[in-house]
């Protein structure tokens, strides 16, 4: 009785199946150097772990501030950049107002809905998966409240039109661009729209660029915007080790995260020419961290790799991406692996 709106609820789906070579989250594969772990280790060492941290997390705040040239007030800090998500679909516009997003994208947008009991606009993406006017079009028809966009947009790599973005948010729509994989793209970003705009802001997360473990997620607004929405952000969200390991790694380790960005990227450009060169296997473009492939047997394919210790993701379960795999980019002797495996098993 009590949780019958549920009874159909899609929760969001993860890939857990213990295998030597992990390719299935989208996380950075190369761990912290030890002088830099150590330096963490020294830090929270001298957590006083009975006490609530900082509920305004200013000094880490400071510090991400710095790395993305903004100020600290610009900034309303997550529980992962998950937690942001549902943060504004609560809060943005009444509650019988819909929020409309494209798919394939992030299930957490549909997720985050589904939980609020907002309704859902959801539009398709072309056969490219970019944007389309006339979609976008028929979606603002049905008066929605909040947009999400990522760009590059996850499962498919892509960055979307930037226009068509912008067409959104000056029909009045609060507009959210999600630049979680922003730092693998040499497209233009959307900090700049979201510092000056009251409709649009921008989400990025540190879990991309080698801090999956500590769930940190960032909020890039006009200073007036952000501290509203900073007011009904749960308190002590951001947890004492987070705001301790977040300072370091951000500042000591600014020039770290850097070079492991470069390298990924490098081994991106690599494995889509390595890919594209595979018959009977599709490669899609990416800005990301990872690639999408289309193969004949999307479920067969992905049982076979668990079977030879390589886990990837199966993306068939979402619209418009049958028979599709998500690898996000290993080290270089992982990616390696990887494709003299698939190789074998495509054959």
């Amino acid at each position: 009785m009590f949780f019958d709106r549920f009874k159909n609820f899609k929760s969001y789906k993860t890939e857990t199946t213990p295998c030597r070579i992990k390719l299935s989250s989208n996380e950075n594969p190369f761990d912290l150097p030890q002088w830099l772990k150590d330096r963490i280790g020294e830090a929270v060492k001298n957590i006083p772990f009975q006490r609530y941290p900082d509920p305004t997390s200013m000094e880490l705040k400071e510090v991400i501030a710095d790395f993305y040239g903004v100020k600290p007030e610009n900034l309303v800090l997550g529980n992962g950049s998950d937690e942001l998500i549902q943060l504004l679909t609560i809060i943005i516009g009444n509650p019988d107002k819909p929020v409309m997003y494209p798919v394939p994208t992030f299930p957490m947008y549909q997720v985050s809905a589904d939980i609020v009991g907002k309704k859902k606009i959801e539009f398709p993406l072309d056969k490219n998966f970019q944007l389309s006017r006339e979609k976008i079009g028929e979606a603002l028809e049905k008066k929605p409240v909040l947009a999400f966009f990522a760009s590059p947009n996850n499962p498919t790599g892509n960055s979307f039109d930037r226009a068509l973005i912008k067409y959104v948010a000056d029909r009045g729509v609060f507009t959210v661009v999600d630049e979680a994989y922003i730092d693998f793209s040499d497209k233009e970003d959307f900090l700049s729209e979201a510092l000056n705009r009251k409709n649009l802001v921008v989400l990025r997360t540190m879990s991309k660029i080698g801090l999956a473990g500590i769930r940190l997620g960032v909020l890039l607004a006009k200073e007036d915007v952000a501290k509203e929405i900073d007011k009904v952000r749960p308190p002590f969200n951001i947890t004492y080790p987070t705001q301790v390991i977040g300072r370091i790694v951000l500042s000591d380790g600014r020039q770290v995260i850097k070079e492991q960005v470069e390298i990924i990227k490098r081994e991106r450009k690599k494995m889509l020419s390595e890919l594209s060169r595979i018959e009977g296997v599709q490669v899609f473009p990416s800005d990301a961290n990872f690639v999408l492939i289309k193969v004949n047997d999307g479920n067969d394919l992905h049982k076979r790799l668990i079977e030879k210790g390589i886990l990837v993701r199966n993306m068939s379960h979402l619209p418009y991406m049958e028979n599709c795999l998500r690898v996000s980019v290993g080290k270089p002797e992982e990616n390696e692996i990887f494709i003299e495996v698939l190789k074998e098993l495509v054959k």
